[in-house]
């Protein structure tokens, strides 16, 4: 038997050892990010016809493809098909490519390969586990340390708003253009396409200390087939313990999420050469987007 200074001593410290408990827990919940919350589900279809321009058989001609990233702060893809066999690939920054090996094809012969994908998109700002440090360095096209970004990015006073709205008013949007010129000559030119408004806000945003990168894909408001002509590009970037979505050349900030398809998500280990170039395939074919 306990004698009564023993029984409350027993009972004193398992009370403080509960209370230990709750506080662990109610730390780790606290330092642990929210999972993101995906709540607009789309299913999407795009195709592309793939022409044999040669005057000679191919056989097994290559093809391949971006398919909507695997998952990022506002989108989490569920399900892929295609009317081919394909091969998956992941790489390291969450970007997905379809591989396919085409049936042979006869001289000017066509080949469509149609794909549906189900999304699900986050209609808020999400947490998401991102290392921000690989987000706040200079990059082919992020030009964050030229002398003319660092005094606007300064100028702007590092605000994600401010840098979003100067972008919008006084960038001329000159409609497509093939080659990507870059932060650098969007602000000191003051014109360019999506690819150098999106740049850009990521330079300046870089420059202040505040983690963005350039995300490319489609724009859609509903499920459907993706057209080449909705490709764009714009940018995400971190707000407080939050990823948003930017697109200055279409005066967004915050908002519109679920019209924003994510096919590549940008950064120094996974960059294309040319933001637009999202397949490639066998030079002896041509491949357009239907």
């Amino acid at each position: 038997m306990l004698v009564k200074g023993k029984l409350i001593n027993k009972l004193g410290f398992v009370c403080l050892l509960a209370a230990l408990v709750v506080v662990a827990i109610w730390n780790f919940k606290r330092a642990k990010p929210a999972e993101p919350v995906y709540d607009i589900a789309k299913t999407i279809r795009y195709s592309f016809q793939v022409t044999n321009q040669s005057n000679r058989f191919i056989e097994n001609p290559s093809f391949s493809v971006f398919a909507p990233v695997k998952q990022n702060a506002f989108q989490k893809t569920a399900n892929i098909n295609a009317n081919l066999p394909f091969k998956l690939k992941l790489d390291q920054s969450g970007n997905q490519t379809l591989e396919f090996e085409l049936p042979g094809l006869a001289p000017y012969a066509s080949h469509v390969v149609s794909i549906t994908a189900e999304v699900s998109l986050a209609s808020t700002p999400q947490s998401y586990n991102l290392n921000s440090t690989l987000f706040l360095d200079e990059e082919p096209g992020i030009e964050t340390k030229t002398p003319e970004v660092i005094a606007l990015a300064d100028a702007l006073g590092g605000q994600p708003m401010e840098i979003s709205g100067w972008l919008y008013r006084n960038i001329k949007d000159i409609g497509y253009v093939a080659e990507d010129r870059g932060a650098q000559y969007a602000v000191t030119e003051k014109k360019g396409d999506c690819t150098e408004f999106a740049s850009a806000f990521v330079a300046l945003a870089r420059a202040s200390d505040v983690p963005a990168r350039m995300i490319g894909g489609f724009m859609t408001n509903n499920s459907g087939r993706l057209l080449a002509e909705n490709y764009h590009n714009w940018a995400e970037f971190k707000q407080d313990d939050s990823w948003a979505i930017a697109d200055p050349q279409n005066n967004v900030l915050d908002t519109s999420y679920g019209a924003y398809i994510a096919f590549y998500n940008f950064d120094k280990y996974s960059r294309l050469e040319n933001s637009q170039r999202f397949l490639t395939y066998d030079n002896r074919l041509n491949v357009q987007m239907k």
